[in-house]
């Protein structure tokens, strides 16, 4: 058997040509596109396993994400997200898509640059958004230092199977609601509220 190892920027730059290629594809019917996302992820989760990059919890978080009823835009964007190559200000001021003299700040508060932990965690706003869908949801997580430990916090509450799949349901959506309006406000300059990030969340659940 022959492994083929990538570099990490190798690797950034196929995340986002596959989901530039995923964002042209959403007339696919979903059970065919979802097919084709997994199948490439499965293709990068063997060659970092290889590498031993992920650690156990992360390998269970990526393993269980495609078993995910949610739609396949976004799982697409969930996987960028843990993989931390979405283009948050910080990651693109990393690979120099950002001029130097261009604020790093949340859009939301304003207050630390924008991290994927800053942004979908840390934040005042974004965590208000995760305060309401837990009080909504009935259930408490502690403030996490990642993602992975978030969603793994978040699971932990629930003990039934299928408790556990509408959980994962609504922290995908969470995340993506999060980042709709992060993106609305830079580029439209629209502002969307807490009560509405969090309205949206409940919505996109019951569809």
């Amino acid at each position: 058997m022959i492994f083929l190892i990538i570099s990490s920027s190798m690797q950034f730059s196929i995340v986002f040509k596959f989901y530039a290629v995923f964002k042209s594809l959403w007339m696919i019917s979903p059970s065919t596109l979802n097919s084709m996302i997994s199948s490439r992820y499965k293709i990068l989760q063997d060659l970092r396993l290889v590498e031993g990059v992920w650690s156990g919890e992360e390998e269970v978080v990526f393993r269980n994400l495609w078993k995910s009823k949610a739609p396949s835009k976004v799982l697409a964007f969930s996987w960028t997200l843990l993989l931390d190559r979405i283009p948050t200000k910080v990651n693109l001021m990393r690979r120099h898509l950002l001029a130097v003299d261009d604020s790093k700040r949340c859009v939301f508060c304003g207050l630390e640059d924008e991290t994927v932990v800053h942004l979908f965690l840390q934040c005042r706003v974004t965590s208000r958004v995760w305060l309401e869908v837990m009080r909504w949801f009935q259930f408490n997580v502690i403030t996490s230092p990642n993602l992975f430990f978030h969603i793994n916090g978040w699971l932990g509450e629930m003990h039934l199977k299928k408790l556990k799949r509408g959980a994962w349901l609504i922290w995908l959506l969470a995340i993506w609601v999060i980042w709709k309006p992060r993106n609305d406000w830079i580029f439209n300059n629209r502002v969307k509220e807490v009560d509405e990030m969090v309205d949206e969340v409940k919505v996109l659940s019951w569809q």
